[in-house]
């Protein structure tokens, strides 16, 4: 299966990342003429592309941007909507990635492993080394809007504190950041772009689906909740492209939002074929329901030029909720 124009697409992806890293000295490399990646690439590319596209989903809900639901939040709500969303996401093989959320004036908001720490003023907070690491990401984001802060900080599985990267994004609507990490890799640890990629799907929609569901906490109407996907998913694109989109169906088949394709949502696709003759939604939910996530290839419309293109799709089933988000890459 040929993956020219979206390998092309995250080698881009994986240099502008790189070289936009402003306070990592990177000693890792990747080597072009074998089209490989290695696992620091990788592991920044997921936080990175996980942090906008929930500092995103955020700042849709919050401002109300294009968006469905008609409520707005005062900072209380903001804070808790936050901690629902982020406290069941975990994601990357061990489950070490997960989420945190702090005001720009760094107060803690959210936190998905110690919310012993919510409500604490964190501006002086020192690491083992003595780094003020929660000034550093107030900097970033005061000075940049997003960006990559290095420091020590306990790993979820050893409780050791071990070296760890993060990736923050302020949501301005609320004046917060969100941040996610990674603490260890291999840089022994070689990826083909296709398989890089397809890591970067996978790490997105696990997130993605632990997060809306963590939402049905504060969206416990069945019409709210709607509207909450609806407006989560909204304005998320991804890939340098911008041709990463997620989507969210039903086990009836019927469309419950849809990041690019807004003339879908509420529509039931059970019959809809592809220019193959492939039953796609079809397909695409026996996958979430018998599986609970897996990979379908099919045609579908890509947004970035308006054509048919072959797709690769990663579902994945909410958990304790019959409805499925997906997300995929398109193929040339």
């Amino acid at each position: 299966m040929k993956q020219s124009s979206i390998l092309y697409s995250i080698s881009l992806l994986f240099l502008v990342i790189v070289s936009n890293s402003c306070t990592v000295e990177c000693d890792c490399y990747s080597d072009p003429e074998l089209n490989m990646v290695n696992e620091y690439e990788l592991k920044k590319s997921i936080i990175q592309i996980n942090s906008v596209n929930f500092a995103t989903g955020f700042e849709s809900l919050f401002s109300n941007a294009g968006g469905i639901l008609t409520r707005s939040f005062d900072s209380t709500d903001q804070a808790h909507i936050c901690q629902s969303v982020i406290n069941p996401v975990r994601f990357f093989n061990d489950k070490s990635g997960y989420f945190f959320v702090e005001s720009n004036n760094a107060w803690m908001v959210a936190h998905a492993l110690k919310p012993e720490l919510i409500g604490t003023y964190r501006f002086n907070i020192e690491d083992i080394n003595g780094k003020k690491y929660v000034q550093d990401m107030v900097e970033t984001i005061t000075y940049k809007g997003y960006g990559f802060v290095d420091y020590y900080f306990e790993h979820p599985e050893t409780k050791i504190a071990t070296k760890k990267l993060a990736f923050v994004k302020e949501i301005p609507a609320a004046s917060f950041f969100i941040g996610t990490g990674f603490y260890e890799y291999d840089n022994d640890n070689r990826f083909t772009k296709e398989d890089a990629s397809l890591q970067i799907v996978e790490n997105a929609v696990k997130a993605m689906a632990e997060g809306i569901a963590g939402g049905r906490d504060w969206f416990s109407d069945s019409t709210d909740f709607v509207m909450f996907c609806r407006d989560f998913i909204n304005n998320i694109r991804f890939f340098d492209n911008q041709s990463g989109y997620f989507f969210i169906y039903d086990f009836n088949c019927v469309n419950v939002a849809h990041g690019t394709q807004k003339d879908l949502q509420g529509e039931n696709l059970y019959n809809y074929q592809d220019s193959h003759g492939n039953y796609v939604i079809r397909e695409l939910v026996d996958i979430a329901k018998n599986s609970g996530k897996g990979y379908y290839e099919y045609y579908w419309n890509n947004p970035v030029n308006g054509h048919e293109e072959p797709k690769t799709a990663y579902v994945y089933k909410l958990p304790d909720y019959d409805y499925l988000i997906g997300s995929g890459i398109y193929i040339e």
